[in-house]
């Protein structure tokens, strides 16, 4: 083996240098290991892994087949038309956008509250299906491969080739893998197929720059509710994962040269089909309303302190503070054994916890133990709480930096004994929010129409961000308007 491992290695480096395929969006040719069929079943594989990550498809056939028919719109003014392509709504508040390999394209319920017409939507599609036509993830899949092979390959010379160990499993990888950052030149290729799809299916190619203002001042508006500067980019803003510009999206624009910036822009169409949709929360997976988080199918409810902002995600509910303190709920396996046992040896294996005690909260036997962590945010103190159910294990983990604390210790102690059981009429109480559409009548104005809103903060913010309106703007009688009710 090692007499032949040095040619080998020059032969299969040969072999991956040499793998060019073109992208049908670009015509031009690329390294490219993947074949179309191997890329369906890398999407297809990872469709589930979007679906579980981001809360399911939404729950609505009449919203699902509009955005479905925006998206084949375009489609078929692509260089594929006959390509086969998925859309999907996808039940998360979290304004983004994803495509995978193979035609897979996404949209949440979050981008579609915050979008404000149908060419802003058709942006955001067309970029997606960009990325696919023009081959993008498999073209950087094919060389992180050709860097792992080639590294493995190398260190081979040494000893028997080895480096290439699962090259064929394609499909194998996780969908987190196809949603990494795409580089600027491929945003800006995605841009311009973008402009080029919309154009060719009537709509304006100016609104894919006008969203993107508007996903600016989502994220400076997240950033102030969560008590960080305006002027921070929010992790889970959609501009985390596509990191472009309104000025890189006009420039796409004169590179595809589409002429007059004409095209249907569909606002009150739009906003037809919007009326109605869920906002925030899904009262399936618990909802936050303020402080408080509350389940009315698990028929529980806690409250963080004052200063910190609850965040409900798919596996757990995390509320942080500006100063770095955090708090987290989740659910653990049933419990074996006392709580205290279940703390130190399910919860917490193998961490040295220190001041293990056992409490009740409201009902439920629970224990509760400190340690210190180490985090990517340096050394944390930790208090973790674990409270039984029945055969629910309700977990609460609050992290603090160490000068803290002190500072957070009663506080931390109200919400730990703020978990308790919904009455009936709680859980009758929990309704979900929902977009309305409104016109508006003489003597409205941004700040009595905001104040209607279902917020304890921020509300007129809320309200200019939800309809794309600048700080300066005012309202006159007869305009279209989202609110939430």
């Amino acid at each position: 083996m090692r007499r032949f491992s040095a040619p080998l290695a020059a032969l299969l480096s040969l072999s991956l240098l040499s793998s060019c395929q073109t992208a049908p969006g670009t015509g031009r040719s690329n390294f490219n290991i993947v074949s179309a069929d191997e890329e369906k079943k890398m999407g297809g594989e990872a469709h589930p892994d979007i679906l579980k990550q981001f809360g399911g498809a939404y729950d609505d056939p009449g919203v699902q087949a509009y955005v479905a028919g925006i998206g084949q719109r375009l489609v078929v003014h692509t260089e594929t038309p006959a390509a086969e392509f998925r859309f999907t709504v996808l039940n998360s508040t979290i304004v983004n956008a994803m495509a995978l390999p193979g035609g897979y394209v996404y949209v949440t319920r979050g981008l579609l509250s915050l979008a404000d017409d149908e060419a802003e939507l058709a942006g955001v599609i067309g970029h997606e299906i960009g990325h696919v036509t023009a081959r993008h993830t498999a073209q950087r899949y094919s060389q992180a491969m050709a860097a792992n092979v080639l590294t493995g390959v190398l260190g081979a010379v040494a000893g028997a080739v080895t480096g290439v160990s699962g090259f064929g499993d394609l499909a194998g990888l996780g969908a987190n893998a196809y949603l990494q950052g795409f580089s600027r030149d491929q945003e800006s290729e995605a841009d311009q197929l973008g402009i080029r799809y919309m154009n060719t299916s009537g709509w304006n190619p100016e609104y894919m720059a006008t969203f993107l203002g508007k996903l600016r001042d989502e994220s400076r508006l997240e950033a102030a509710l969560a008590g960080r500067s305006p002027d921070e980019v929010d992790q889970y803003s959609m501009f985390a994962s596509h990191p472009r510009t309104i000025d890189r999206v006009k420039d796409a624009a004169k590179a595809v040269d589409a002429g007059p910036q004409a095209g249907a822009v569909g606002r009150e169409q739009y906003l037809a089909r919007i009326d109605g949709l869920l906002y925030g929360d899904d009262p399936a997976e618990g909802v936050v309303r303020g402080r408080v988080f509350a389940h009315s199918g698990l028929g529980v409810r806690f409250e963080v302190p004052a200063g910190f902002r609850l965040i409900n995600g798919a596996k757990a509910v995390n509320a942080g503070a500006p100063d770095g303190a955090l708090v987290r709920f989740d659910m653990g396996p049933e419990a074996q054994g006392d709580m205290g046992t279940y703390l130190q040896n399910q919860w917490a294996k193998g961490a040295r916890l220190s001041d293990i005690q056992a409490i009740e909260i409201n009902g439920m036997p629970a224990a509760t133990g400190v340690t210190r962590l180490n985090t990517n945010k340096g050394a944390m103190d930790a208090r973790l709480v674990a409270a039984r159910d029945g055969k629910a294990v309700y977990r609460l983990l609050f992290l603090t930096p160490p000068n803290l604390t002190g500072q957070y210790r009663d506080s931390f102690r109200e919400t730990t004994y703020s978990l308790r059981h919904l009455s009936d009429g709680e859980k009758a109480d929990i309704r979900p929010l929902r977009i309305k559409i409104i016109t508006t009548k003489p003597g409205d104005t941004v700040e009595t129409l905001a104040a209607r809103m279902p917020f304890q903060d921020h509300k007129v913010e809320r309200f200019r961000v939800l309809n794309g309106l600048s700080d300066a703007q005012t309202l006159t009688p007869g305009l279209k308007l989202k609110t939430v009710i």
